[in-house]
């Protein structure tokens, strides 16, 4: 074992005096670690709080300022100051703390819930109820906050606060989403909208009558149930399906280039590949090339396909913040079956454009029926009806995988469900405290 460095010495000095109570050394063994180690956080939250025994806060706020600027993701020390500025009734600095700390280490959940409060006394309704769901949420996904038991007495009643004010506040935050349009457009426009919110937030049993769609996330009642559209519905369909030669060869190029692209269920998806890829193949997986992913450009790819860039970008995507597009190259490796599963709504269809399709190839909407896909001729369909495919031939099955909205929706729908599924992703009812 090595010997203690200086620093830890200095360290354990000063905390055996704490730890027995000599208060007036405690600090001064900190001051001199801090002296020769100015960036050292622990000396600076233990100095911290010291000097706020003795009443000196200039000193304990200096202290913790400059731990804070040292090293930007300590959560004690950033915490430590914006509870100390909150004392002082400085809650601006606070928040701009908080915020600051919250943005570097998002599972800096005290930090997350000071500033839901901080922001609600301010009067930012929406910047609390993001604070507040961001950081009781990933406390509870960690097994934190979830009851009495897991929750620290000193924090209870702000949790709970927290957690009443997400479900109190989510209604007029999530009707108030697309207000702006409203008063554009008048509320005629937004009937539509306004009725699948309501389903949404549970004032009526939203569950689709047709037994085969499930949607996962939101489903909106009033348009035509249909498991395969018309892909020219879109007037932009035809454009892509004429370039369906140039879309090729740059697909066949950049996958003889990689010759496997990335998993499609990374694990950011939180999900398990075997609930979605099984298959007698040599090795079934389920890849893809991204151009866009839950609303992220993958500039790499854009640049690498440029015909088909051009293409994409020429459409009139379904762009979410956070959500979508989400366009790929798709690619089912021999003898691989994608189980049987349902979309996340049916405010928006998928498009296949296939690309390389051998024999034996096949895309099933569970109790509609199969579509054999064939090469450049396009096929949409709604994604919460259960739906599965396969590739039971001995080669690669290539397509341009994308999202469109349902072209059922109209220009104003359109909008207001986009602002309307950004909010909702950004708030979400956290699970309720029990004894």
């Amino acid at each position: 074992m090595n010997p203690p460095t200086e620093l830890e010495q200095g360290l354990e000095r000063a905390r055996q005096f704490e730890r027995s109570g000599r208060l007036g050394e405690a600090e001064r063994a900190w001051e001199a670690v801090l002296a020769r180690w100015p960036d050292e956080p622990e000396a600076a939250s233990h100095g911290a709080q010291l000097a706020m025994r003795r009443g000196d806060a200039e000193r304990a706020v200096a202290l913790l300022r400059h731990a804070v600027k040292a090293n930007p993701a300590h959560i004690r020390c950033g915490t430590d100051l914006g509870i100390l500025l909150m004392s002082q009734g400085r809650p601006v600095e606070a928040a701009e703390v908080f915020a600051g700390i919250v943005a570097r280490a998002p599972d800096a959940w005290v930090a997350g819930l000071l500033l839901g409060g901080l922001r609600e006394e301010a009067g930012d309704e929406r910047g609390a109820l993001r604070a507040w769901y961001a950081a009781v949420r990933r406390a509870q996904r960690a097994g934190h906050w979830r009851d009495e038991r897991s929750t620290p007495p000193q924090l209870l009643q702000r949790v709970l606060h927290a957690i009443e004010r997400i479900d109190r506040g989510r209604r007029a935050l999530y009707f108030g989403a697309y207000e702006s349009l409203r008063r554009e457009h008048g509320p005629d426009a937004l009937r539509r909208v306004d009725r699948a919110l309501a389903g949404f937030l549970g004032d009526w049993n939203a569950t689709p009558p047709d037994a085969r769609q499930r949607p996962r996330f939101f489903f909106f009642p009033d348009l035509p149930n249909e498991p395969y559209g018309d892909p020219f519905l879109h007037p932009w369909a035809q454009q892509l399906q004429e370039a369906f030669p140039r879309i090729r060869e740059e697909a066949v190029r950049v996958l003889a280039e990689d010759r496997r692209f990335a998993d499609f269920l990374n694990l950011s998806d939180r999900a398990r590949g075997e609930d979605y890829v099984a298959g007698d193949g040599p090795a079934p997986a389920w890849e893809a090339l991204f151009f866009y992913r839950r609303g992220k450009r993958y500039d790499e790819t854009h640049a690498r396909c440029p015909q088909t860039s051009a293409v994409l970008e020429a459409s009139e995507l379904c762009r979410i913040a956070g959500q979508a597009p989400e366009i790929c190259f798709s690619v089912l490796e021999p003898g691989t079956h994608l189980k049987a599963h349902y979309g996340v709504t049916n405010v928006r269809h998928v498009m296949h454009l296939p690309l390389v399709v051998p024999a034996d190839c096949a895309l099933n909407l569970v109790a509609v029926g199969e579509h054999a896909w064939q090469e450049g001729r396009l096929v949409t369909f709604d994604d919460t009806f259960e739906h599965e495919a396969w590739n039971r031939s001995a080669q690669v099955r290539m397509i341009l995988l994308m999202d469109c909205w349902n072209p059922h929706l109209t220009a104003v729908e359109r909008q207001a469900l986009a602002h309307l599924i950004e909010t909702i992703s950004d708030v979400q009812v956290p699970t309720a405290i029990s004894g």
